[in-house]
Parts: structure tokens; sequence; C-alpha cells
């Protein structure tokens, strides 16, 4: 969204806005003209400021909910901004409190997260008619992309809810999957143009000559398994334009009705099918990114390959892990990937099973790497990496938190992007090793077309280790986020597609640098702030008391999917028995109906003149 300024705006506000703002109006301050304002005195106000003036008249009411006074904030804010809508209208509509929303949303997260009793503000239960397998949560918390089956087991869809709508929770879009939806990922993402969603997943089949009796869709996602019968998987894209959920989740139209119905037919169906590639080779670990403004997404072929799609020129990269020189016997297994897309590189986590000739029982080695991204379509590149970092920890699973450089067409502010946080599951012990890769900023050269320029990056030479907690005899499993990760526990040995869940805590991150760490720190929501950011808790790890009906409900039945926002702190949890989403957010909001209410009766009374 290009750059907007009160001059450009203000054609596009209400006449009974824009008269309180006249040259002979008795206010002296609203002799001012209308772009002095927005653009010379608002630049200066923080957050507080813009409340306090909200409560000053009417006129002043009106016009602190613009949405350009809130998007100066966006960029000062440490959450990860979601891409704004492509329809945004800057009228006086109920959806234009999304911005608005996203910045005190953060704020009263931070205050909370980091409290030393940090509390769930509220709690509500979104009915699927489903069963919920797996869910990923778009940033913003606002879509929701739930991979759900029918009480028999016999229907696999793709389902996309609004949970902001002013409505209630609405389900907007469904697409047939025909078997369960293993490793589903959602990501904001541009593609022919369009703003949108894009969705990834991998089905399982059996290959001809399968077993009739046995459903593929039953075995685990997350343990080796070893099955009947050869099987193929078959990763699947979609793209869902962000235009079409749009018109869907229109506020002024009520869900259901015949005018809904009416628009429904007549739009085209949301889900469009960007790529397929099957392989007899077992895949995992799906990413969606962007480079160069073009979609790609990568896929892991067990147990040292990566494939790298081309979304736009449905080209295929292949990339080869060599294995570690002094291991290059030993089989090498990829445990986690994250695209590096600013720098093309590839953060590749390997672990290496290793007998030391002092020792009896195998040792595991972690490999942390960078690797150049192929850029040679078609073909099967082996690379060594151009980076390493090693590590001896017994792990089990490793999470890596998004890429955190944004892709958006906000203005970024000065300082590093928020680092990248690597979260290693141990079993002996068992627990959590947390460490950070902090970025690092380097000039780029001029050429003959381009003049010099600075860019931050990620070395792996600033990989800081952070904590490291011993959760025995529970297991802790980690949704992981730069600066605020989720983790629940389990018991011991619980190996399960939905385990028990015996509770679910926060993590603040540190943030721990090397006193070799260039950068100095910079506190961002000075420019937005009259408080300081809360600093961390002396407690760092902190449990979410759950009401006894919950925790009856995960303990004892179990905790079939799980998604995590820690931008806005929402998490989403679906038991496996009931059909059924519970919504925890850990952040104060207005709610949607509340709001859509007061500011159409405002918008009455100033239309009256009262």
């Amino acid at each position: 969204m290009p750059a907007l300024n009160a001059a450009i705006l203000t054609p596009y506000l209400p006449n009974f806005l824009r008269k309180n703002f006249q040259r002979n109006s008795p206010c002296f301050i609203f002799r001012l003209p209308f772009d002095i304002h927005l653009d010379a005195i608002f630049l200066y106000l923080c957050v507080e400021d813009i409340i306090c003036l909200r409560r000053v008249n009417k006129a002043f009411f009106l016009l602190t909910h613009e949405p350009i006074i809130w998007k100066r904030f966006l960029p000062y804010v440490k959450s990860p901004i979601p891409p704004l809508r492509p329809t945004f209208r800057y009228t006086l509509q109920s959806t234009d409190y999304e911005i608005e929303q996203l910045v005190t949303r953060a704020i009263s997260l931070q205050d909370n997260w980091c409290s030393p009793r940090p509390i769930i503000t509220s709690s509500a239960v979104l009915t699927t008619h489903y069963r919920v397998l797996e869910m990923k949560l778009l940033p913003g918390g606002k879509y929701l992309v739930a991979s759900v089956k029918d009480a028999y087991s016999y229907r696999f869809f793709i389902i996309i809810y609004h949970l902001d709508h002013p409505k209630g929770y609405q389900a907007l879009a469904r697409a047939p999957t025909h078997t369960k939806a293993f490793d589903l990922q959602a990501k904001y993402c541009e593609f022919d143009g369009e703003q949108g969603i894009m969705i990834a997943y991998i089905r399982r089949m059996f290959q001809s000559g399968g077993p009739i009796n046995v459903d593929p869709s039953d075995y685990s996602s997350t343990t080796e398994i070893d099955p009947a019968h050869p099987m193929t998987g078959e990763l699947i894209c979609f793209h869902v334009k962000l235009k079409s959920l749009d018109t869907l989740a229109d506020p002024e139209i009520k869900p259901g009705s015949t005018q809904y119905k009416y628009i429904a037919s007549n739009e085209p169906p949301p889900f469009s099918e960007v790529v397929s590639l099957a392989s007899h080779v077992e895949m995992k670990d799906i990413s969606i990114f962007e480079m160069n403004g073009l979609p790609y997404i990568s896929v892991v072929q067990q147990p040292d390959r990566i494939v790298v799609i081309d979304l736009t020129k449905k080209t295929i990269s292949t990339l080869l892990c060599h294995n570690h020189e002094d291991f290059s016997d030993l089989p090498h297994t990829i445990k986690a990937t994250r695209v590096l897309p600013g720098q093309s590189n590839m953060l590749v986590v390997r672990c290496v099973q290793v007998v030391p000739k002092d020792r009896e029982d195998t040792m595991q080695v972690t490999l942390v790497e960078l690797f150049d991204l192929p850029d040679v379509p078609g073909r099967l590149i082996r690379a060594h990496p151009t980076d390493r970092y090693i590590r001896t920890d017994y792990c089990s699973t490793v999470h890596i938190s998004d890429y955190g450089i944004p892709n958006s067409d906000l203005p970024l502010p000065p300082g590093p992007p928020p680092p990248i946080s690597i979260f290693f599951q141990t079993l002996q012990p068992t627990g959590v090793i947390h460490h950070v890769l902090w970025p690092d900023i380097m000039t780029v050269p001029a050429t003959s077309t381009h003049p010099a320029y600075t860019k931050y990056y990620y070395p792996l030479q600033f990989v800081c280790f952070q904590t490291q907690h011993i959760s025995a005899p529970l297991a802790t499993h980690v949704l992981p986020g730069a600066r605020r990760a989720l983790m629940y526990t389990v018991l011991p040995g619980d190996r399960k597609d939905a385990p028990a869940m015996i509770s679910l805590r926060r993590y603040v991150n540190p943030e721990y640098q090397h006193q070799t760490y260039p950068i100095p720190r910079e506190d961002r929501t000075a420019h937005i702030l009259r408080k300081k950011w809360p600093s961390v808790p002396p407690k760092i790890y902190a449990s979410f008391p759950l009401d006894p009906d919950s925790q009856q409900l995960y303990q004892n039945g179990g905790l079939a999917a799980i998604a995590w926002d820690e931008g806005i702190g929402r998490v989403c949890l679906a038991p496996v028995h009931g059909e059924q989403i519970q919504i925890l957010d850990f952040a104060h909001m207005v709610h949607p109906d509340a709001r859509f209410a007061r500011w159409l009766r405002n918008q009455t009374i100033a239309m009256q003149g009262c």
C-alpha cells in the first residue's frame, strides 16, 4: 500500500467530520487545516496522547480513529505485521479498526506477557461441526486455516475461518483434500499480482496394489512409520485471494442471508491450485516464502534433500546437503529448515549419530548450517555449507521461528529486525534449549546500475545461547516465536498425535547477546509510548491458569491440534473429543460487536449534528 498523507486522505472523509475543521470555527484549534493535524501535530503524539485526545470531543473522537494515524505506529511495534487488506478503504467502516487493534493489542500483550503472573484475558469456543486435525493461524490472528474431517473419517477438508468478524466467528471457504492433510502450512503471499493466503500440505496414498482395509490417513504425522505397503506423498499448494475473503467477510452483510448467498454464489472459487509434487520419498517440513517479490515453496525429502519450487515459473531445484567431512560415512538427518530469502540462504539443522572411540553408547551431533539456495532450475545441486555451528545435545525435535526481516509495504524503522529463535527439544535430559540467531549489517557495494546500500543478514557467528529448561519428568513441546514462544507439557513417553496436555506455559526470550555483537540495543517503543516497554521478568517461564473444564478436556481427551500467533498473543486449541476450537487471547481487545455498534452510534450522532 502506498504511503498516504492527509491531503490524499481528505477527499475520502465524510462531510460531517470535515465540517468541524473550518477557518471560521469558533474553536481556534479547528481553524488549522486538516492536514496540519495529521501530518504535523499527530506526528509528535504517542499512543497515550491519541487516546487522551479522543476524549476531548466528538470531532477528535472520530478523527483519532483514522487508520492513517495508527499506521505510523505499526513499524515500531515489536510484532510481526500482517499485510493490510488489498481493499482497505480509508472511510468510516467497522473494519478500519484493524490497524489500531494491531497496535493496542501488541502493547497489551507485552504488558501481560512480561507480568509475573500472566493471565488469559479472554476465552471463546468456535463450533466447527468437524474434527480438527491440524491448524495454522495467520499473523494478526484474523484468519485460521484448519485441516478437518467428518465424524466418520470419510471426508477431509481445508477450511478458512474468520476470527475477528463483527458478527462472530465465520467459516468463509472450504476445499476438499480427499485424505488427511499432513504438515499444514499457510502464509500471506502475493501470487499473480493478487495478495492472498498460500496454503500447502502433504497427503499420503498407497502405491498401486495397496491394502484396501488400511487408510494412509490413520498413520502418525509426527513419528516414524513402517507402513504395510509403500506409500506416495503428494505436496499440494493452493492460493486463496484476500479480495475474495474480504468480500465474504463484509461486516455490512449478514452471514447466511439472501444477499450473502447471492454474493457467495457469484464469486469465483476462492481456492486455486498452484502446484503439486508427488514423491515416493518421505516429504516433510514445508516452508512458504517470498524472494525478490515472487513466491516459493520448499520441502524436505528425507534424509538429505531439499526441494525448492518457484511457484511462478513452476520450476524445481533440488539441494543435496553434503555430509560433514568428519562424519562423511554416517547418515545425516534434516530436523528443521528456514529459508532466509534476503540473503539467498537456507538455515538447516541436521543431526548425526556418532559413536566416539572412548564410549560404547552413541552421541548425537547437531549441525546448524547455512546453505546457498539452489539457483539452477531442474538440477540437483550438491552443496557444502557456507557457515556452520555445532552442538552435541541429543535433541528429538527442532523448531525455528519465522524469518525476521518483514516483507511489508510499511516503512521500516531504524534498527535491526527481530532475531531468529531456534528451540531444541532434548531427550537427555528432557527439556528445551533455546538459541538466538542475531542479525548483522553489511554494505552491498555499488554496481553500474545500483548505488551502494546496507542490509541486514543473519550470520551464524552471532548464534547465542539463551536458556536451558529441564522439564523432566514431563516433556515440553514448543510453538516457536522470535520473542514470545508458547510451550505445553505432556506426559513422558506420550508420542501420540494427540497427547494429553498437562499445562500451557509462556516463555519470554531474555535476548542475551555476545559481547562482540556490533549493533547496540534500541528501544523502538520510545517512539510510540510514554512508558518504557516492560522488561524481561525474573521468571521467563510461567503457566497460564486454565479453567478446570478446559484442563480436564485436554488432560483426559488429548490435544488434537494447536496454533499460535506471537504478534497478538492468540492461541487456538482443538481437543480430540468434540467438534470445536477453543480460542485463548493473552491481550485485551475491543470486541468487534461492541466496537461496530459504538462506531455506528457515534456516526449517527455526528451526522445529526448533536
